[in-house]
């Protein structure tokens, strides 16, 4: 069978595309689980880095608020890993 063209079999999985991860969300897992203090710190300006550049993406897209809705989220659970697991001071009334 040398030289015979063999007929790719379709992918039982969807494409890597079509079921893309927000890039910020990939980074926010990463630091979530994080348990490095000397790592946490870089993943936390990765993660934050990730959710601008998504939300100037966004734009004024009405289409996008669930989405929106999970990046304040994490942008809130970034703020309470500052605080709480690297001890970083809160905010004063």
């Amino acid at each position: 069978m040398s030289g015979s063209v063999v007929p790719s079999i379709p992918s039982a999985f969807p494409s890597e595309r079509s079921v893309r991860t927000p890039s910020w969300k990939a980074e926010y897992e990463k630091t979530v689980w994080e348990s490095d203090q000397e790592k946490l710190l870089p993943c936390i300006h990765a993660t934050e880095a990730a959710l601008f550049l998504r939300w100037q993406e966004l734009g004024n897209d009405s289409a996008a608020n669930e989405e929106r809705a999970a990046m304040n989220a994490a942008a809130a659970d970034l703020l309470a890993i500052k605080l709480h697991k690297l001890g970083w001071p809160g905010l004063k009334p």
